[in-house]
């Protein structure tokens, strides 16, 4: 099945682009002062884009199941808690802080989905 490991490929391809550019967009963000958003992004872009680049790597030599793809996916599952964690304990007071933990449970909740469905 050929075209299903190069679907595979495109896609955990696809992940770490996506992954990176939400961890540089958490770094601009903790240099704009938005610490709140910027942390937690950037826990979480950093994970996703690390475990997705581990995840192809072991994809591009043919390895479902091997131990770097669970230690991946526990990363990033990790990542995902700590990114709510860390969200809600940076959230302002204010109208603004349901927002900010909307969003960082958010971001916590698509990095665990996709730790739970990599690499398949």
């Amino acid at each position: 099945m050929p075209e299903v490991r190069v679907v595979s490929t495109a896609l955990h391809t696809l992940a770490v682009v996506v992954f990176g550019l939400l961890a540089w967009s958490g770094a601009d963000g903790i240099r704009s002062g938005a610490q709140a958003l910027g942390v937690p992004m950037l826990i979480a872009g950093v994970a996703g884009s690390v475990g997705a680049l581990v995840i192809l790597s072991s994809l591009l030599r043919r390895r479902h199941g091997t131990a770097d793809q669970r230690v991946a996916r526990i990363g990033m599952a990790v990542a995902a808690a700590a990114t709510v964690a860390v969200g809600v304990a940076l959230a302002p007071a204010g109208w603004e802080r349901g927002f900010v933990i909307a969003v960082n449970a958010g971001t916590g909740a698509l990095l665990a989905v996709f730790a739970a469905l990599a690499g398949k």
